[in-house]
C-alpha cells in the first residue's frame, strides 16, 4: 500500500468518485438511549448460538463483561485483545489470532461504544440469520456505562491506496464520524453505488440485521438460489436466510424492511458493518471515541487489517507525519 498525505492527490481520489450519492432514509433509525461520549460494558452475560461459519458446526458464543483492559476474543484455551498486530489474513475476514470472523461484532461493540469479552466453542464466530441483531438483543436494557471517552481523530488527512481501492482518513470537522463508501460491481442491481452516512448507535440500530452478501453471476447466482431452496449447502452454512444472494440485475431473497421508493439498501448497509470494524482496534488503542470521516472505495477485510495496523502504529503514523489526537 502506498501512504498519501498530500491535499492534490487526496482530492484526486475523490474527484473519481460517483458523483451521485445515496443517503440512508430517516426511517432507517432507532432510538437508543446511548450516550456516544460513553462507554459501556454489558451488566451480565449473555450467549448466542449458531453454526460456525468455517467449521460448519453448532456453536455457542458467550459475551461477557470486560474483565479488563481490551476487549478479548477467546478460543481453545487462548485469549486475544484487540490488537491489530495479532491479525492474520487468511479466507476473507478479519481473523484475531486463531479466532476468525470477529468484523461483524466490532461494528457492534464500535456503534456503541461497547467493551466485552468473547468466548467461542468453535474458532469462526457464527453467520447469523439477521447479523448483529443477536448480540443488540442479548444487550438490550443490559448495559452499564464504565465512563467517559474522548473524541480521538486524527492530526491531517492521510490516505492508504492499494493496487485496487483505498480509504482516505480526515479529521472531525462537527464531532461526528462521517462515512463516505463506493462500491463496483458489474450490471444495475449494485453497480458503483455509493452512500454518505453519519455512524451511530442510532442507524446501526436499524440495520445491524443487514445479511452478509452473496454477489454471483446469473448462472452461478442461480444455482445457489436452487441450493439455498432445497436447504443449503452441506459443507458451509450458507441459506437463503443469512446471506443476502443477488446477480448483476436481481436480488434474489430480499428483505421488505431494507426497501425504500423502490432502491434496496442491504447490500451496502452490510457494506458499512463490515468497513468499519477495523476501526475498534483504534478506539480500544486510544481509549477514545473515532470521529472524522471516512471515505472508502474497495476496502476489504484484508485492507481494513492493513490500516488498523497502520493506525495503531504511532511510529510508523509520526513517520508519515500523521498523529491521532484527543
Amino acid at each position: 500500500m502506498q501512504v498519501l498525505t498530500s491535499p492534490s492527490q487526496i482530492l484526486d481520489l475523490k474527484q473519481s468518485r460517483n458523483p451521485k450519492i445515496l443517503s440512508l432514509p430517516d426511517s432507517f433509525r432507532k432510538e437508543t438511549g446511548i450516550d456516544k461520549d460513553s462507554s459501556y460494558t454489558l451488566q451480565k452475560g449473555f450467549t448466542v448460538e449458531g453454526k460456525a461459519t468455517f467449521e460448519n458446526k453448532p456453536s455457542q458464543v458467550s459475551i461477557s463483561p470486560k474483565q479488563n483492559g481490551k476487549s478479548t476474543f477467546s478460543w481453545n484455551g487462548k485469549s486475544y485483545d484487540l490488537d491489530p498486530g495479532k491479525c492474520i489474513k487468511g479466507n476473507h475476514n478479519i481473523q484475531l489470532g486463531e479466532v476468525k470472523v470477529i468484523e461483524h461484532p466490532l461494528a457492534w461493540m464500535l456503534a456503541f461504544g461497547l467493551y466485552a469479552d468473547f468466548s467461542l466453542e468453535e474458532a469462526s464466530l457464527p453467520t447469523f440469520d439477521y447479523c448483529d441483531r443477536v448480540y443488540m438483543e442479548g444487550a438490550k436494557d443490559n448495559l452499564k456505562e464504565i465512563g467517559k471517552r474522548n473524541p480521538i481523530s486524527v492530526s491531517s488527512p492521510f490516505a492508504l491506496v492499494w493496487e485496487k481501492g483505498y480509504c482516505i482518513i480526515e479529521p472531525s470537522e462537527d464531532n461526528k464520524f462521517m462515512i463516505d463508501h463506493q462500491v463496483a460491481y458489474p450490471g444495475e442491481t449494485i453497480g458503483n453505488s455509493r452512500i454518505e452516512m453519519e455512524f451511530n448507535s442510532e442507524v446501526f440500530s436499524f440495520f445491524g440485521d443487514a445479511r452478509t452478501t452473496a454477489f454471483r453471476t446469473k448462472k452461478d447466482a442461480e444455482n445457489f438460489y436452487q441450493i439455498g431452496l432445497a436447504g443449503g449447502l452441506k459443507d458451509y452454512p450458507f441459506t437463503l436466510e443469512n446471506v443476502l444472494l443477488l446477480d448483476e440485475d436481481k436480488i434474489y431473497n430480499p428483505r421488505e424492511k431494507f426497501v425504500h421508493e423502490g432502491y434496496n439498501y442491504e447490500f451496502l448497509c452490510h457494506e458499512i458493518i463490515d468497513i468499519v470494524s477495523w476501526l475498534r482496534f483504534a478506539e480500544e488503542e486510544y481509549e477514545g471515541r473515532f470521529v472524522g470521516r471516512m471515505t472508502t472505495f474497495l476496502f476489504d477485510h484484508h485492507k481494513q487489517i492493513d490500516i488498523a495496523q497502520f493506525v495503531c502504529d504511532r511510529e510508523g503514523l509520526q513517520k508519515n507525519g500523521i498523529q491521532v489526537v484527543r
